[in-house]
Formats: structure tokens, C-alpha cells, sequence
């Protein structure tokens, strides 16, 4: 299976940026579009999550970086979604920067 992952630096607390990531993944109509029976599970203590559904899985974890945090996403893609990988991963990553900003 193909990955993209995506990171993401931010000037947020850890605890901050879990919280907007965490409204994010939860909220968004975007990434719903793409796989509407994609549920996600958060460990608020741990500050991380997973997401599973029919087209992919996905894994998160804020971590402290300084003063600031680091995100980082990976996701799971079956191989007949080989030739949007690009798209993916460049539709998060603006996702991410708005939601850290």
C-alpha cells in the first residue's frame, strides 16, 4: 500500500495544535468527501489518533518541538488510489497550515 505522510511544523503548544488537528480530522467536509464511512479514534493523553475507513487508514501524533509542535500524518492508501497520492497529500497539507495557522 502507498503512503503519504505529511508534517507540519507549528508555533502552537502541543496541546493546541491536538486540539485544532483533532477538529480538523473530525470536521472537515472535504476529507469526508473522500471517504464518508472514515471514522476516527484520539488519545487525548497520548495526543494522538487513527482513522479507518473503507479507502484508507491513517495515523496521528502531535509531539512537542521546542516551544512550538510537530504534526505529523500518515496515511494508508490501496493501490487503485496510487495516481491521487499527489493530490492527497497536497490537500492535507494545506489543511494542515490553515488549521495551524
Amino acid at each position: 500500500m502507498p503512503k503519504v505522510k505529511v508534517e507540519s511544523k507549528s508555533e502552537l503548544s502541543q496541546k493546541e495544535a491536538f486540539v485544532r488537528i483533532k477538529a480538523l480530522l473530525e470536521n472537515d467536509a472535504d476529507l469526508q468527501k473522500m471517504d464518508s464511512s472514515c471514522k476516527f479514534t484520539f488519545d487525548d493523553a497520548g495526543q494522538t489518533g487513527k482513522g479507518k475507513g473503507s479507502k484508507f487508514s491513517a495515523e496521528m501524533k502531535v509531539s512537542a518541538a521546542g516551544t512550538g509542535s510537530n504534526v505529523m500524518i500518515e496515511i494508508d492508501l490501496p493501490l487503485m488510489l496510487t495516481p491521487i497520492k499527489g493530490m492527497v497529500q497536497s490537500t492535507l497539507e494545506k489543511k494542515l497550515q490553515k488549521a495551524l495557522a
